[in-house]
Parts: C-alpha cells; structure tokens; sequence
C-alpha cells in the first residue's frame, strides 16, 4: 500500500519550545489520504504539566474494588501516573477509549475544556511531555461544544488533527513510541469512523522517558487554567507502556491523581485505569 507524506514544519510559539520536524501519513477506510487533505492547526493550549502533587482526597466510591494504587492532588491532571527508572526507559505508551460528552459545570469559567491523552513524561520530568489525545471544549455559555483530536511536544505548542471526524462515542486508540529521547511515532486511530493519522517526529525536546501517563486534564489556555466541565465517565483500556530493556508497565502501582472536588480517578485493573466528573 501507497503512503502519501506531508512535512510540515512546527514553530517555536512557546518559550524555550524547539521547531519540531515532523511526517504525516494518514489512511480513511483503509484508503490512503492524499496529503493536501491531512491538515494540522495549531492550538491555544498552554504548558501542560502536572501541578501536584498535594494533599490525599478520599478514595472515590463509584468503583467497588478495594483501592492499592496512592493517591495524591492536582489542579489540573486526573488520572493514572506510571513510572520507570532511568535504566529502563519507557519505549511506548498505549491505551483505548471513547469520546466523552461534556456539559457545562456552573461556577466554572469560560471556555471549559476536558482533554483525555496518554503520554510519556512531564510529571517527575516537567520540562518535556510528548502526549496525544481528544479535548471537549465549551466556548461559551450558550454551550457551543467542540471535540478535536490534537498532539503536542511540550514545550512546543498543540496541533489539532483538523481533518480527524470525531464524535461521542467514538472509540479512539493511540499508540506513542520513542525510538530516542527526541523522535517519535503517533499513532492516533479513530476505531469507530476507520481512520487513522501517524505522526512521525524525528527532532523533538528531549524526554526522560521516566513517566507513564494516563490523564483527563483540565487544561490551560494560555497561562490560564480552563473551567472544568462535567464529562461521561472515561475509562482507558488495554493500557500499558513497554520499556526499552523489558518488562511491560502498567496502571498498578501507579499514582492516581484527583483534581478536588472536581474529578476523582482510580484503578479497576493493571490495564484499565477510570476517571469521573464530581
């Protein structure tokens, strides 16, 4: 099969980012897309980083099984943080889930946006964070809703996949591997509408590949932190992260961050890890 590339070019908007240098292919029902019809857009986020940890909240109860993971605080990260020492990196990271709906959260702020991703780094290593994901943001009061698929290299800034369909509901897989400390394959998969867009980055900032990272995140725009809408319960599947000398990493043994009373997060099993609106 016949794969259609795309350079594109990413541009240092943030402080201290790195141009990025990157290949797109992309497949529609199993048919090859002609490059002119994969399109990227930069987007508004702002540094993503986990700001936490801090003071332990009460284990959620919508889950009946008996807690083992920690768990700690965040104003912005809820969700399942793995980690690996330095002597055996994180190769990849993977999971599943679907699109959640959202709905606005009296009290909170505008825009609102719940952004679910997977990642590699950017808790005990701030400075960088390859991840990938969906958002669902609420512009307005009036309730406008959005759903876009996006990419970032922190400290580069986020690129949505314009031309990936999305809607609620849909089942989303995304695959992240490192073949260095700064190049990397994404894989972002529409299970549910059959398309698929792979990201290779052969120069980015330079991860540590230390932190496993599955997250719902109340995301900042600009220096700003979002208002954090209600979202659809969301569980990330078959997750897991392989690593470069052996042996699989998984949600067990994971920090479980909460954001206060705004979202709890928990483990079911070592590949499947929940996060839920409060």
């Amino acid at each position: 099969m016949r794969w259609f590339q795309l350079l594109l070019l990413g541009s240092a908007l943030l402080e201290n980012a790195t141009a990025l240098k990157y290949e797109v292919t992309g497949t529609r029902k199993g048919v090859p897309i002609p490059k002119e019809q994969i399109k990227f857009a930069p987007y508004q986020f702002g540094r993503s980083k986990n700001n936490g940890p801090g003071a332990v909240q009460p284990a959620p109860t919508k889950i009946k099984k008996k807690r083992a993971n920690p768990i700690s605080s965040s104003a912005n990260w809820c969700g399942a943080v793995n980690h690996s020492p330095t002597t055996n990196k994180i190769k990849s990271i993977h999971s599943f889930w679907q699109v959640p709906g959202c709905t606005k959260r009296t009290g909170q702020t505008y825009p609102q946006a719940a952004a679910v991703w997977i990642g590699i780094d950017g808790n005990t290593w701030p400075s960088a964070l390859l991840q990938s994901g969906t958002v669902c943001k609420i512009d307005t009061s009036t309730s406008a809703t959005r759903h876009e698929a996006w990419w970032q290299w922190v400290p580069d800034t986020a690129f949505t996949i314009s031309t990936m369909p999305l809607a609620v509901g849909d089942w989303i897989e995304v695959t992240i591997n490192t073949t260095s400390d700064t190049a990397a394959t994404i894989k972002f998969d529409n299970v549910s509408q059959d398309e698929q867009v792979i990201v290779n980055v052969t120069s980015g900032p330079t991860l540590a590949r230390k932190d496993a990272d599955w997250v719902v995140e109340r995301p900042y725009y600009g220096s700003s932190l979002a208002g954090f809408p209600r979202f659809d319960t969301t569980w990330f599947e078959d997750s897991y992260a392989t690593r470069t000398t052996g042996g699989n990493l998984g949600i067990l043994g994971a920090t479980q961050y909460q954001i206060p009373s705004l979202c709890n997060s928990t483990e079911y099993d070592n590949a499947n890890s929940v996060s839920f609106s409060l």
